[in-house]
């Protein structure tokens, strides 16, 4: 929980959002002078809290001093655990990547089996960085199952039985050792999406949808993630489109999801192929079906498979439509499996929705894109919501 009782602690996070600013932006955002702005920002460059380097975006002559976390206030293990496997960075505070490390695993063996291979791919990111477990301060997790931020539970996880009520942030920490921070992957992402696209700091108000193996969305108010009462705010996937839609994994029926989560992409595909539908598909064994072989299959022309894309990207659409028309963003980021695989498809249907669906205002206000490919960019937001928990930590313990 961030707190805020002096002005240093506002220009601190306010920097730390941001991949940098202008002592000039601080001025503008609280309405402050130069020289309150001046002793606040000494403050915390005297406390080794910010760092400040000159800025490449100025005219020829002196440049102007640009501000940014401090990259070597800690070093941070980010683990993005998925059903099918672990993947490990380590960043630096300002998130650079250091190091990497990834591990196969099926969550449907057991916790036990994920905790190993967490284990095993954090010693790989921590060898591949040449940095020793001991310097690490805090680790950060994002994962794909059904949380309870709260306390640290995960409370179910699709395809994965044993995943019952898990204390995974109470088991990690005993594991590693270290303080750890869990919030959903999507989040994760988007925080990272956010922090590497440094245009999107334009915009205060802005939506990141994640379409993987479910669908989720991280959308920041003010530039600040919303996560809601309950830490439970982004959860899309679940939001229903049609009522008498395909039952979803949550029990539900017609949820986005059940139309746009990978699975159910395939899901349909492998029901139509079954019945007799005819497609290109069918000689593609059910092993290597994948979203990427649907819509390399799309592109060719196969029937099936743009059936299942269409499908897919038309739900997206109006789940996307529908979160416009109450958040009123002016930004729209697509990320994930389906933005990757069938992005020019998907980028299409949710304009399409958007315009047709929302009031004027809204939808001509509204930037809709693709995430830019980034690598281990999943992970790296894992590492950045440790880096935040960090920082509360040292700005306490340096001010107070």
């Amino acid at each position: 929980m961030r707190k805020a009782h002096r002005l240093e602690d506002l220009i601190f996070w306010y920097v730390f959002d941001r991949p940098s600013c202008l002592r000039n932006d601080l001025g503008h955002q609280f309405a402050i002078s130069l020289a309150t702005v001046s002793r606040a920002v000494s403050a915390l460059l005297d406390h080794g809290l910010l760092v400040e380097t000159s800025s490449a975006m100025a005219a020829p002559g002196r440049k102007p001093q640009s501000l940014g976390i401090n990259p070597k206030l800690a070093v941070l293990l980010g683990l993005d655990i998925q059903l099918d496997g672990v993947l490990a960075v380590v960043t630096d505070m300002a998130g650079t990547l250091l190091g990497r490390g990834a591990v196969h695993c099926n969550a449907d063996q057991g916790v036990d089996a994920m905790l190993r291979a967490s284990l095993k791919a954090a010693d790989a990111a921590l060898e591949d960085a040449e940095i020793p477990r001991a310097q690490i301060q805090h680790l950060g997790v994002g994962h794909s199952g059904d949380l309870d931020i709260a306390n640290g539970v995960c409370v179910s996880w699709a395809n994965a039985p044993n995943w019952k009520s898990v204390p995974i942030r109470d088991l990690l920490a005993t594991t590693f050792g270290l303080d750890v921070t869990i919030d959903d992957r999507s989040r994760a992402l988007a925080l990272a999406e956010r922090r590497t696209s440094p245009g999107d700091w334009e915009h205060s108000e802005a939506i990141y949808i994640v379409c993987a193996f479910g669908v989720g969305m991280g959308f920041f108010v003010d530039g600040r993630l919303y996560r809601g009462a309950s830490q439970g705010g982004g959860e899309i996937g679940h939001t229903v489109i049609d009522p008498n839609g395909p039952v979803c994994r949550c029990g539900s029926r017609g949820c986005l999801e059940a139309y746009a989560g990978t699975v159910s992409i395939l899901r349909y595909v492998r029901d139509a192929l079954g019945t007799g539908a005819v497609s290109a598909l069918r000689s593609t064994p059910d092993a290597e079906l994948t979203l990427r072989v649907v819509a390399a299959a799309a592109h060719k022309g196969d029937a099936l498979a743009l059936a299942s894309i269409e499908r897919a990207a038309k739900a997206l659409g109006t789940a996307a439509a529908n979160t416009v028309q109450v958040l009123n963003p002016s930004l729209v980021v697509l990320c994930g499996e389906m933005a990757r695989a069938a992005g020019a498809e998907t980028l299409e249907a949710v304009k399409r929705a958007v315009e047709a669906q929302c009031v004027e205002t809204a939808a001509r206000r509204v930037e809709i894109r693709l995430a830019r490919p980034k690598k281990d960019i999943s992970a790296i937001g894992c590492a950045l919501l440790a880096a935040e928990a960090e920082a509360e930590r040292v700005l306490r313990a340096r001010f107070d």
